[in-house]
């Protein structure tokens, strides 16, 4: 037995041997990716993006295969509680709002990011936009509220594509994203219509870039001769399944080069209110405001300012 047993371990550690040498010559997939050697940026897919209405929110996530319910502790879970939030960012916004100038002939897109840290404050700022919404309208602006995020977390079906395909080097944006129209032009904003925006699992991860774009491809369409888009947002564009494989200022390079672009082309005035963020290095009419209060109130001043 001796005899036998002494060949067979040592074909066992050859086998090992030869397993670690191929393990440590063949090209390493990154999991950390450094930034690209040029500003690149690209859609890995775009096949499992989504745009819907408000209504249809739930249902698009289901669909996709979303996991629905609170994302974190910090989450409030209690619709009444949740509730009460909206009407107390309501009321807070109605009484201290400025009053609005004539805005006839003016397309406002107000597109707010619904990224995780959003999620604790969503239902107070939706109070405010609502309200922002009803005196830019009774000036005359035509409104559509929209907000952006992700089809839940991980690049959901985007990612599980690229790993089906042998996780090719610098794929591009990791995936799913989702645009929802809360109101849209020519309808009235109303509470029943931002109701969906207190759900407590609709905030995921945030591609700034591309939600901007699509936001300005919907400006565009309209044919009024003042069209603005006004950002609302708490931080930087993060996604993390697109930056471990593109670098880590991957999204923001995009971001930045949007901005520019549309600056360039002249078509639409862009403005941004950041909750508790500095966006005045990103765009040329800018506010900053406490996630407690003032959103209402700078998203009409940051329209007037658009406007000119």
């Amino acid at each position: 037995m001796e005899r036998v047993a002494l060949p067979v371990a040592a074909l066992v550690w050859l086998l090992v041997a030869a397993y670690l040498a191929w393990r440590k010559a063949r090209p390493a997939l990154p999991v950390h990716a450094s930034d690209p050697p040029e500003r690149f940026y690209h859609p890995y897919t775009t096949d499992y993006d989504r745009v819907c209405r408000g209504a249809e929110l739930v249902d698009t996530l289901v669909v996709q295969g979303t996991t629905i319910g609170p994302g974190s502790r910090e989450v409030l879970f209690d619709p009444q509680a949740r509730q009460e939030l909206f009407d107390a960012g309501y009321a807070q916004a109605g009484a201290s709002s400025p009053a609005v100038t004539d805005l006839s002939g003016t397309a406002i897109a107000i597109l707010v990011d619904q990224s995780g840290s959003m999620a604790p404050v969503l239902p107070r700022v939706a109070g405010e936009l609502l309200a922002a919404c009803e005196r830019l309208e009774a000036a005359g602006a035509d409104i559509m509220l929209a907000g952006f995020t992700t089809v839940g977390w991980h690049g959901g079906l985007s990612r599980k594509l690229w790993v089906g395909e042998g996780r090719p080097v610098y794929p591009g944006r990791l995936c799913d994203l989702l645009h929802i129209i809360y109101s849209d032009f020519g309808e009235a904003s109303t509470a029943e219509l931002l109701a969906p925006m207190l759900a407590p699992a609709i905030c995921f991860e945030n591609v700034d870039g591309e939600a901007i774009i699509w936001a300005e491809q919907s400006l565009l369409a309209q044919s009024h001769p003042c069209r603005c888009l006004i950002v609302v947002s708490d931080g930087a564009p993060v996604d993390d399944s697109t930056l471990s494989a593109n670098g880590p200022s991957f999204l923001w390079n995009h971001l930045e080069d949007t901005v520019s672009a549309i600056g360039a082309r002249g078509q639409i005035a862009l403005g941004g209110v950041g909750i508790d963020h500095d966006v005045s290095r990103l765009y040329p009419a800018a506010r900053q405001v406490s996630a407690d209060g003032g959103l209402a109130a700078a998203i009409i001043a940051v329209a007037a300012e658009l406007r000119g």
